[in-house]
């Protein structure tokens, strides 16, 4: 992990709940974890990349960083080319990095691990400034770098998808591969990226996207500016009253585990003891969504989609969710909603029912 060791500046706190890859492939560094109880092999990867944040312009800093890249896959099928195409990479959402939002190490949380032991191979990215990529200088001491913006808007978030599916079509010698955002990656990074090069995507999973309607987060509508110019980064104290914002209910959720979320999300940040149980966030595609509406243009996306909600979700609500489904261009294109199910579906009692669901999706045979 590439990061500042400067300490940070305080930011504001503001609630989780309401913010809601080739030219040439460059050495990256595997690590891997093998889980013989059932034949899982986790490998880590470092992809090098030369980032478009403008911060490395703007300042003349050194734009090459650092992505993590999750590999989630059967033994002996690491190396492979998939004879049957079954290649995934999930994008992550606003706050949570892709390593802990789809290979949570608790229970059967892991949607990474339910899909490879159907057979999958399965990855899931960091964006830049989020888990263990590499987090642009601003982040650490906003007040070094005063004519900055907040760092990490989707065109960075998608550039990075861009290097990674080059790098895993590279690694696996497949032209196509599936695609499934979560929240803020499911609102922009997947369907923006699907957009600009469908012939690389195969079936699209689009899980508690916003659309029209960002639901509990409307309220921030017309804070963009202020999030951008003013705050640039916040500092988030992981709350169980968030998760309750989002939907969550005690009787929903997998005993214990909110504290494994929290203690994850706490050691992805390497300053998280001087901030005192808080870890940094940068802001820059949460302003995004707020100044975007639709979020992108649904009928550009002709590919298989599928869109997925919980019932309780209060950020991608039904209405916006069948309106999205409607206004896809696709010829194949469903709507499953999980019964008593919030927006943060892997982390609750129902989640076999939703990966489930998505699996039987991706596999489905186009009409």
């Amino acid at each position: 992990m590439l990061c500042r060791t400067r300490k940070p500046n305080r930011r504001p706190l503001i609630s989780l709940a309401v913010l809601v890859i080739l030219g040439v492939l460059i050495a990256p560094v595997p690590q891997a974890l093998a889980d013989s109880s059932n034949g899982i092999v986790r490998n880590d990867y470092f992809v090098n990349h030369k980032s478009i944040e403008p911060l490395y312009e703007q300042y003349n800093l050194d734009p090459n960083v650092l992505i993590h890249v999750r590999e989630v896959v059967l033994s002996g099928r690491e190396r492979t080319a998939p004879k049957d195409g079954k290649v995934i990479l999930f994008l992550h959402g606003y706050p949570t990095p892709g390593y802990i939002a789809f290979d949570l190490d608790h229970e059967n949380c892991s949607m990474m691990r339910y899909l490879a032991l159907h057979g999958w191979d399965t990855f899931a990215l960091d964006y830049e400034g989020y888990g263990l990529s590499t987090r642009p200088p601003s982040m650490d001491v906003p007040s070094d770098f005063p004519e900055s913006k907040a760092p990490i808007h989707s065109d960075v978030a998608i550039n990075d998808v861009e290097r990674v599916v080059d790098f895993i079509m590279n690694l696996r010698g497949v032209e196509k591969v599936h695609l499934l955002g979560w929240a803020l990656g499911a609102s922009r990074t997947a369907p923006i990226y699907t957009i600009r090069h469908q012939d690389r995507v195969a079936r699209l999973v689009l899980f508690a996207p916003g659309y029209e309607n960002l639901g509990l987060a409307e309220n921030y509508r017309g804070y963009e500016g202020y999030f951008n110019i003013t705050v640039k980064v916040i500092t988030i104290n992981p709350s169980l009253g968030d998760w309750y914002q989002l939907g969550a209910k005690d009787e929903l959720l997998i005993p214990g585990v909110f504290e494994v979320v929290r203690d994850a999300l706490l050691d992805s940040d390497p300053k998280s003891d001087e901030l005192e149980g808080s870890f940094l966030v940068p802001l820059g595609r949460l302003v995004d969504m707020l100044r975007a509406n639709p979020q992108f243009d649904a009928s550009k996306i002709t590919i298989p989609t599928l869109v997925i909600r919980g019932e309780y979700d209060t950020v991608a609500t039904r209405e916006d969710n069948k309106l999205l489904v409607e206004e896809l261009g696709s010829d194949v294109k469903k709507y499953v909603e999980i019964p008593k199910a919030s927006h943060i579906i892997p982390y609750e009692k129902a989640n076999v029912q939703f990966f489930k669901a998505v699996k039987d999706f991706l596999e489905a045979k186009s009409d």
